[in-house]
């Protein structure tokens, strides 16, 4: 790998870590339902509780697997895991979000928004750093 190719990679790997802690912020905090309430307790609508988690699990996943892709582990088709694994959080973060959106717009709404924006920009980095990589191998 480049060194051009580390510094996109590495970027990444800081911007999906920023999405990460914006989505774990998102989650320990109780702005969801109208500003008043978290997602984790007993009269909660569960399925952006349950989204999140699992976004949140998919985003650490992500974040090692890109980790991987800076040492050179991940080589051939395996190069296209982290970017798959990405692409399948930024879904789960939108998912989450949205499936709230119709119980109130509070400030852990919107942090989730803001997490999946991140992710989203991780995503665009890290197709561009494949797509660049893809070009001068072949």
């Amino acid at each position: 790998m480049r060194v051009s190719g580390r510094v996109l990679v590495l970027s990444a790997v800081i911007i999906t870590v920023i999405s990460a802690l914006f989505c774990i912020i998102g989650l320990s905090t109780k702005g969801w339902l109208g500003g008043t309430t978290g997602l984790f307790y007993d009269g909660a609508y569960k399925p952006p509780a349950a989204l999140s988690v699992i976004s949140f699990i998919l985003l650490i996943v992500s974040i090692i697997a890109l980790a991987l892709q800076i040492f050179d582990i991940l080589n051939g088709t395996l190069r296209y895991i982290p970017i798959l694994i990405l692409f399948v959080a930024t879904f789960f973060l939108l998912a989450s979000f949205s499936s709230a959106a119709e119980r109130g717009f509070g400030y852990s709404y919107k942090l989730m928004v803001v997490a999946h924006f991140f992710s989203y920009v991780a995503l665009a980095i890290t197709a561009y750093w494949l797509g660049q990589s893809d070009v001068t191998t072949n």
